[in-house]
């Protein structure tokens, strides 16, 4: 079989499988409506997209279409240096729309760069109060954590939370193993690691979402193709089966079932 052939082959195997893509930000990709269709006849069926300020907020409520774009809205840590005024503008927004997206995201805590930038009393300032907020609205949170899980699941317990989601976790065995055990959902990036691969072994399929994370990381929603194999493979389960197993992790996670239309 010639490149061309297997190419094909494999565009071929991702239109029969339907995909869900847990963490992207589609606000920062160029053209989404136009790509979409295109995204769809590959199977990616399910997007959830990730607000981290403002501005990416009120673009993501205009990009969900209920149907197969859905919205999560938080400030990020990189983000977290704001006014008073601008976070209770986009608490207010949450709290506006909070029947209608489905969680708040992205959030959390960047003990790593980001701490030179933004510190990290004021981080926890924010995290919490967006943790206060799910809480509050009964949502689930997509939760960013470099270098200090340890404080955001501290966090997250205190507040009693139980819809958890760790975006692009690369946290050790013995940490996931803590994360299953309170019913978390950790995602997987399209990037091959040895280290994430010994957690996918261990962790319970029904605890591990895909994700692209584009355009940060993969170019666009498509790129969970690349997860789901990474997860096919370290469970040695075949590749449909894993698709299959994913994307209604996902689904039931982020609660999607009907169509919910947007404003702010």
């Amino acid at each position: 079989m010639n490149t061309r052939q297997m190419v094909k082959e494999e565009t071929k195997d991702r239109q029969v499988m339907e995909m869900a893509d847990a963490h992207c930000h589609l606000d920062l990709m160029s053209d989404t409506k136009a790509d979409l269709p295109k995204w769809l006849d590959q199977g990616v069926r399910t997007i959830i997209t990730n607000g981290v300020d403002t501005k990416s907020n009120v673009k993501s409520v205009e990009l969900t279409d209920g149907r197969h774009i859905f919205a999560m809205l938080g400030i990020d840590p990189e983000h977290a240096l704001t006014t008073e005024e601008e976070l209770e503008f986009n608490i207010k927004m949450i709290k506006h729309n909070h029947s209608k997206i489905n969680g708040i995201g992205e959030i959390g805590l960047d003990y790593g760069h980001v701490k030179e930038k933004v510190p990290i009393v004021q981080q926890k300032m924010v995290f919490g109060r967006f943790l206060d907020l799910a809480a509050d609205l009964r949502l689930p949170v997509s939760v960013h954590s470099r270098n200090a899980l340890d404080d955001v699941l501290q966090m997250i317990e205190d507040r009693g939370l139980d819809a958890v989601h760790i975006h692009f976790f690369e946290g050790s065995v013995q940490q996931a193993k803590e994360i299953e055990k309170k019913g978390y959902m950790i995602s997987v990036p399209p990037l091959h690691s040895s280290k994430r691969s010994k957690v996918i072994k261990e962790v319970a399929i029904d605890n591990i979402m895909p994700e692209s994370d584009a355009p940060a990381v993969g170019s666009s929603p498509m790129e969970v193709y690349k997860s789901i194999e990474i997860v096919a493979e370290a469970k040695r389960i075949d590749l449909k089966k894993a698709a299959d197993i994913l994307t209604q992790n996902t689904k039931k996670f982020f609660r999607i079932k009907e169509s919910k239309l947007m404003r702010y």
